[in-house]
């Protein structure tokens, strides 16, 4: 079968792979003139590993990238535990590891899984019916138009008024707080994770604005967490100004009634986009692009419909817990400081064992 996938972010490359390897003919339209995947890096937690293998991309992802075996979990901004998850516990249970890899370098490895012209870069698609395939996959993004012409009484994305600066940096000489520092003063956060070796993926996040100028917001950066964990002053310095990527977080107001209207299927962000708060994002788009192409037979809306009723509730169920996750870490005050006692109280083996429930993933029949 023809299939046109619309958008070559993440999402529509990983259901592009799937889908060719299901031995469907796929085209990518993608109305950028080249990828536009920024430099910094990306999480995959278990299930998008998992995924990934499923898709034939798995070893060459542990391959490249170095497993996060260190507990890592919530601190508070001098790095003192709150809440700690064994993550080489999770790995061994779930069978694949938390990994972080930079986020051109999975672009391209999920692209040149494609054969050559596969992906159309300049083609802008802004009226579905103007697309002749069995199918259409619409993966244009978080701020999808297609995803408003088809829901026109959704409500869309909306900000969630937290500002994310995301980077790379060398790793530095000192431990590493891994996992994500929480200040119970003003709500601020800090995460890091190794990257590989001699690399460090970190981000940041605050309310409010952030100044135009790249050196000012790195200024900002510092001055902020200025007695924070000493990683974090080490990993900001560590970054050239232009190399820190900043936009604010989004998600979906609402779940959308259907990830499938006769032959045509939203996957990824367009479809259910939520906030980087559980890490989930990519995950669960690399998890639609396996169920999508597991599917999709020649019945084209029964098979959509089928898609839609394995994947959306439990996206719809990870939308509502990244808005409950955000609230809970960036409490201030009074609320903050209980939240912290109420986290170093749950026991390590409790948190390992929840994160492994929730970063399962099984596929459907394996692709060939």
């Amino acid at each position: 079968m023809d299939v046109i996938v619309v958008g070559a972010g993440l999402g529509g490359l990983a259901a592009a792979v799937g889908l060719h390897r299901a031995g469907h003919g796929v085209t990518v339209l993608e109305r950028a003139p080249e990828s536009r995947e920024t430099g910094a890096g990306i999480g995959i937690m278990p299930n998008g590993v998992l995924a990934l293998d499923a898709l034939g991309l798995g070893a060459a992802i542990r391959e490249r990238a170095r497993a996060v075996t260190e507990p890592s979990g919530f601190r508070d901004r001098h790095g003192a535990p709150l809440l700690i998850s064994d993550q080489a516990e999770v790995a061994e249970t779930l069978g694949a590891p938390f990994v972080v890899v930079p986020r051109r370098w999975l672009s391209a490895l999920l692209a040149d899984a494609l054969p050559d012209g596969t992906i159309q870069w300049g083609h802008a698609v802004t009226v579905l019916d103007e697309l002749r395939a069995g199918a259409v996959v619409i993966a244009d993004g978080a701020h999808s138009r297609l995803r408003a012409a088809l829901f026109p009484e959704h409500p869309g994305l909306r900000g969630s008024g937290e500002i994310a600066a995301r980077a790379i940096a060398p790793r530095p000489a000192m431990p590493l707080a891994c996992g994500e520092l929480l200040d119970h003063r003003t709500g601020r956060r800090f995460g890091c994770m190794p990257m590989s070796d001699d690399a460090v993926y970190w981000y940041a996040t605050w309310r409010g604005t952030a100044p135009d100028d790249p050196e000012a917001r790195r200024r900002r950066l510092l001055d902020d967490r200025a007695d924070w964990h000493p990683c974090v002053a080490a990993l900001v310095e560590a970054t050239a100004a232009a190399d820190i990527h900043v936009v604010e977080t989004a998600q979906l107001v609402r779940p959308l009634p259907t990830f499938a209207a006769g032959r045509v299927a939203l996957l990824g962000d367009a479809a259910h986009a939520m906030t980087p708060d559980l890490g989930q994002g990519a995950c669960q788009a690399f998890e639609d692009a396996v169920t999508l192409a597991s599917t999709l037979d020649t019945d084209v809306p029964a098979t959509l419909a089928r898609y839609d009723a394995l994947r959306r509730p439990r996206t719809s169920a990870l939308q509502r817990q990244c808005r409950q996750t955000r609230r809970v870490l960036t409490l201030r005050g009074p609320a903050g400081r209980l939240r912290d006692a109420v986290l170093r109280r749950v026991p390590s083996r409790l948190a390992t064992r929840a994160l492994a429930a929730q970063m399962g993933f099984t596929p459907q029949p394996a692709l060939h």
